[in-house]
């Protein structure tokens, strides 16, 4: 098979400043939105020719917590948002009303990780300010009572799922933003995915921490109606730290995880595929990434799934066979991360918010501009 991603490139670099940017997603297929460790949310525009300089266009304000998770509902009107400050927040996606505000980039940027094996640092950016459209939520979910790290979007729009670090899972009506269900899990959730028709969220959990003591991962598959636990996968998925991505293929053939700790060297950013409906593991991809894999998305051709770690890389891997069709980017021993994917509705885009420099990466998977 044809590398349909030979001529993959960078064709915009979004500046930002020195928080890490944690999660990116695509609103439609010519916009961007990027939230980072502070709780700020920022929205770009992309045009039609590539660039390096890309200033956003819109600010969104209201959390007060690192941001764990950004999606965009089906209809691409909405943006929806999980963070430390336990709320979830819904944002119009696509209006350009507001008041006027500025932003400043490439503020404070820190020259991070292992510098000792770098002969010479590089020049810092220059500060510059943009000036933005600031907008407030639309809605707020404040059911949750510790930290958001889950959360999730049935295919037809009509449920949300978020969970917790106290535990809790909660399914939401989307568009009302009313509780249809929630149940207590034993330990964090790390990260849950919902299956394309609803019906089941699996979920991992974990006790984050240094000690060889901690707590092990565990892995379940809940059934979204009930409550009820339908499957227990923790021995299918056992190993020493838990899933910090787990996704649903949009067609349900797949689920994927990802898996990894910033603590442990070596190659432990695991990337596995699974039978959705009995957790068993058909694939596990080869090689891992170095350190941690950090998330996780699937192509809309349905036939590759990119992954992204703490090496600096995201890799392209053929769903079929598990072949590793190729890596974006260039492999550092440690101390920068690719925090965050997104791929385009029409699959030809993709962003990847880039620890190195606090930025997101926006690459042609086509090679056109």
């Amino acid at each position: 098979m044809a590398d349909q991603f030979a001529d993959a490139k960078v064709i915009h670099t979004l500046p930002w400043n020195s928080e890490v940017i944690s999660a990116v997603a695509f609103i439609g297929n010519d916009k961007v939105a990027a939230g980072n460790k502070h709780g700020d949310i920022l929205i770009y525009n992309l045009p039609s020719e590539s660039s390096d300089k890309l200033d956003p266009v819109r600010r969104l304000v209201g959390h007060t917590g690192a941001i764990n998770r950004l999606l965009v509902t089906p209809d691409g009107n909405t943006l929806i948002s999980a963070s430390n400050d336990r709320t979830v927040k819904y944002w119009d996606a696509v209006s350009d009303a507001g008041e006027p505000g500025k932003v400043v980039l490439n503020d404070g940027f820190p020259l991070k990780g292992v510098v000792e094996k770098v002969d010479k640092l590089p020049t810092p950016p220059e500060p510059h300010e943009a000036q933005v459209i600031v907008q407030k939520p639309i809605k707020e979910l404040t059911g949750h009572k510790e930290w958001i790290q889950g959360l999730a979007l049935s295919q037809d729009g009509k449920r949300l799922v978020t969970g917790d670090d106290q535990g809790v899972i909660i399914v939401w009506d989307l568009p009302a933003g009313t509780e249809l269900n929630r149940w207590q899990c034993k330990d964090w959730v790390r990260s849950l995915a919902i299956s394309p028709d609803g019906k089941t969220v699996a979920v991992s959990q974990c006790v984050p921490g240094r000690s060889k003591n901690v707590v092990p991962p565990s892995f379940h598959f809940w059934d979204a109606d009930t409550g009820e636990m339908k499957v227990d996968l923790t021995k299918e998925t056992a190993g020493p730290h838990g899933m910090s991505a787990v996704a649903y293929s949009p067609d349900g053939k797949w689920l994927a995880m990802c898996r990894g700790s910033r603590e442990v060297e070596g190659p432990t950013g695991k990337v596995t595929v699974h039978d959705p409906t009995t957790g068993k593991t058909i694939c596990e991809f080869t090689p891992p990434h170095t350190r941690a894999a950090n998330d996780v998305a699937f192509h809309p051709d349905g036939k590759h799934l990119f992954s992204a770690g703490r090496d600096q890389l995201v890799k392209i891997w053929q769903l079929e066979d598990g072949k590793l069709v190729r890596d974006l980017g260039t492999f550092v021993d440690r101390g920068f991360w690719i925090t965050s994917l997104s791929i385009s509705p029409d699959g030809r885009l993709l962003a990847a918010a880039d620890d190195n420099g606090r930025k997101v990466l926006v690459y042609s998977l086509d090679g056109k501009p």
